[in-house]
């Protein structure tokens, strides 16, 4: 039997990024992809590193869409699904995950109330162990210590385990719920750790010396953030865990702009502006921050550049003014009623007696 092992991650499927309904479908047509390619190895089993939805509690179209693919893939791989944060809120009872295991007996879901599981291959135990998302680092850790434990007992020990869990890892993501101290203290009780949550695919390399660790990356992205991050899954070949491939798939177009373009008039703003959109009308999903010492008004910026270009799915314009420093000045001025008195005849509000009197009663009852 053909013992490739494909893991598949963060497909944050129902996301509506920006809120662009056209979004929805980028986040599925990268699932679809994702699923497509890794039937084509014929994996004996696929990993779900977790958050394939954004939502706890997902959209119809979205449940169809998973379940349909998880029964059609389930009758030729096995399948194990990790819960994500994305889909779980506070505790087991609120995720649907779990239900997912009775749509068919190669259907495996990872939790604290199901924390291993034994597959056989080719005359081989292959332990999977793992739990939801635990938002809490001290209940993570203790967790993840106490089910690492529990492999040392025969009937739970594979002769080959994966540790598979969503979470995120010291000085991958702040805050987090793993140390390296506590994942290296672990470490020797699996071939093979796989971790959710973080969606740039890359080696876990603090522990490499001891044993390959990976975050499996996402399918699409969900912010301009990772507007340069791969998008795909991976797959192990023979058990060959030091060497993975990274197999990518299509998401859509991203790229993000910054820049300081120094003093400008607003017109020409709008000109550099123009010049930038036109140079990227190829990117689906466009974000442009620029800095400027603005000569003029700053709301002769245009601003309308979606309804110019409708073309692209996200087009996310910022303009961000830089002052002067000689335009930065503090004065301390102490207030007593003669300020305040000044204050109203110099703003053409002689005659609102009744406020200004209201004023100087409170500058008395609470100025110290």
């Amino acid at each position: 039997m053909n013992s490739i092992i494909c893991c598949i991650s963060d497909c944050h499927l129902g996301y509506r990024h920006r809120l662009k309904k056209e979004r929805l479908r980028d986040y599925e047509n990268a699932f679809e992809e994702a699923i497509k390619k890794a039937m084509e190895f014929k994996p004996w089993l696929i990993v779900f590193g977790g958050d394939i939805f954004h939502h706890v509690r997902p959209d119809p179209r979205s449940m169809h869409l998973l379940v349909r693919t998880l029964i059609r893939i389930s009758n030729s791989t096995k399948i194990i699904l990790c819960i994500g944060n994305h889909e779980i809120e506070g505790h087991l009872k609120t995720a649907y995950t779990p239900l997912f295991s009775d749509l068919h007996e190669n259907i495996h879901v990872l939790t604290t109330e199901n924390p291993h599981i034994i597959l056989e291959i080719n005359n081989k135990k292959v332990g999977i162990h793992g739990f939801q998302y635990i938002r809490n680092k001290e209940l993570a850790e203790e967790t993840l210590k106490r089910i690492s434990a529990e492999i040392s007992e025969n009937d739970i020990k594979g002769d080959i385990n994966i540790l598979c869990i969503h979470q995120a890892l010291e000085h991958y993501l702040d805050p987090f719920e793993i140390s390296l101290k506590t994942l290296r203290e672990i470490s020797n009780k699996y071939d093979l750790i796989l971790l959710g949550h973080v969606h740039r695919h890359q080696r876990i390399s603090e522990i490499s010396d001891l044993i390959p660790a990976y975050y499996i990356g996402s399918t699409e992205r969900i912010s301009f953030n990772e507007s340069e991050n791969k998008n795909g899954f991976l797959i192990f070949r023979n058990f060959d865990f030091k060497n993975p491939e990274f197999i990518e798939v299509r998401s859509a177009s991203m790229k993000r702009i910054k820049a300081d373009i120094g003093k400008k008039t607003p017109e020409e703003i709008n000109m550099y502006l123009e010049k930038l959109i036109e140079e990227n009308l190829s990117v689906k999903c466009l974000q442009i921050s620029l800095e400027a010492e603005i000569e003029g008004g700053y709301f002769d910026i245009r601003r309308e550049w979606q309804e110019q270009y409708p073309g692209f799915t996200i087009l996310d314009v910022s303009i961000t003014p830089r002052i002067k420093e000689e335009m930065i000045k503090i004065e301390k001025m102490q207030i007593d009623e003669g300020v305040i008195d000044e204050y109203f005849e110099k703003k053409g509000m002689r005659d609102r007696e009744e406020l200004k009197d209201l004023c100087i009663r409170l500058y008395k009852k609470y100025s110290g």
